[in-house]
């Protein structure tokens, strides 16, 4: 088959690409390597996303307070505005919107290689003018491309029922040995429940967040049943220096475009798909794929500078899990919701 547009990936990004592209009357193609949406991360979306929620969407919490707790178990609160979503029914909504604008979805459909003018997927084949790559930390897009695997840190999240999160409230906990080169998570998804997770700079993070929930401070808050476990990764190494590659383009996590001291990236893959599919508009309406290298520039416009500095941020901080000293001495020039980060 013959499309304007190939994506790779239906996450946020691929999906809002998807849906814009296909809205303007161009063929659009989604391929998606599982066969549902899923994801490691809590789902906290800010409300500064002009963003218009699909009606299936589940949204699971209201949060207006971030309390972040260094190693000595002080704490700090910051205002957010913002809310947390099920993440696989947000993602399923988004790529349901992009197949009511008219695109086609594949799922089970992992890329496999590119061909002249396309792409080989498992069950076949598909010829794009524009090949977008949002498969996420592990592209197999930017892989095909030769570029380097990203910086990362790897992540266990449970959902618990039946215990009593902070109403309204994220709750971040800093301690090098619970957390080595991350932090944990406390998202609160109801009255009686919450997503709890880690992420960490090594490996076996389940063993991490199963010893926090076990010996921590917080451990009495947290005896809960496990109905949900996932485990996953989030790129943390930055920007990539380049985006675009002739006739494919990288957007989200396989970009880099995930803040590397959070972790966060569900604002700027919704951001860059916008960006991605109106430059892809405008080169197509043009017939001219020149227009493709615009998008690099809008997105370094957009984006570049505040990853550039979470980047910087993050190096401090990964020497500072040497040990909870360091942590409590440094974390607030290193974390977002202290005034001496933006200093």
């Amino acid at each position: 088959m013959d499309y304007d547009v190939v994506v790779v990936g239906a996450g946020p990004a691929g999906s809002i690409t998807a849906q814009a592209v296909a809205q303007a009357g161009y063929r659009v193609l989604v391929l998606e390597k599982n066969h549902m949406c899923r994801s490691p991360c809590a789902g906290y979306i800010s409300n500064t996303v002009n963003l218009e929620l699909p009606e299936s969407c589940v949204i699971q919490s209201g949060i207006t307070k971030m309390r972040t707790y260094l190693p000595d178990f002080s704490f700090h609160d910051f205002n957010l505005s913002g809310f947390v979503v099920d993440r696989p029914s947000f993602d399923l909504a988004l790529v349901m919107k992009a197949r009511a604008a008219g695109a086609e979805v594949k799922w089970d459909s992992p890329l496999s290689g590119f061909i002249p003018n396309g792409v080989k997927f498992r069950g076949g084949k598909a010829h794009g003018r524009i090949i977008v790559g949002a498969d996420g930390v592990f592209s197999k897009t930017a892989s095909l491309l030769g570029l380097d695997r990203q910086k990362i840190i790897v992540c266990a999240q449970y959902h618990l029922k039946g215990m009593e999160p902070v109403p309204n409230t994220s709750e971040i906990f800093f301690d090098s040995e619970f957390a080595p080169g991350g932090y944990i998570w406390i998202y609160p998804t109801g009255k009686d429940s919450a997503k709890v997770g880690v992420g960490i700079s090594g490996s076996s993070p389940r063993a991490y967040l199963d010893a926090f929930m076990k010996k921590s401070h917080a451990a009495d808050r947290l005896g809960g049943e496990i109905i949900e476990c996932i485990t996953g990764a989030l790129p943390v190494g930055g920007l990539r220096e380049k985006l675009i590659f002739g006739n494919v383009l990288l957007a989200g996590d396989s970009a880099g475009m995930a803040d590397p001291v959070t972790g966060a990236g569900i604002n700027n893959a919704m951001l860059a798909g916008w960006v991605v599919a109106r430059t892809i508009i405008e080169a197509l309406e043009n017939d001219d794929l020149e227009v493709l290298a615009q998008y690099e520039l809008k997105v370094k416009k957009l984006i570049g500078k505040p990853l550039s500095r979470s980047l910087e941020k993050r190096k401090k901080l990964d020497a500072c899990y040497a040990s909870n000293e360091l942590l409590q001495a440094h974390l607030p020039e290193l974390w977002v919701t202290f005034k001496q980060y933006w200093e």
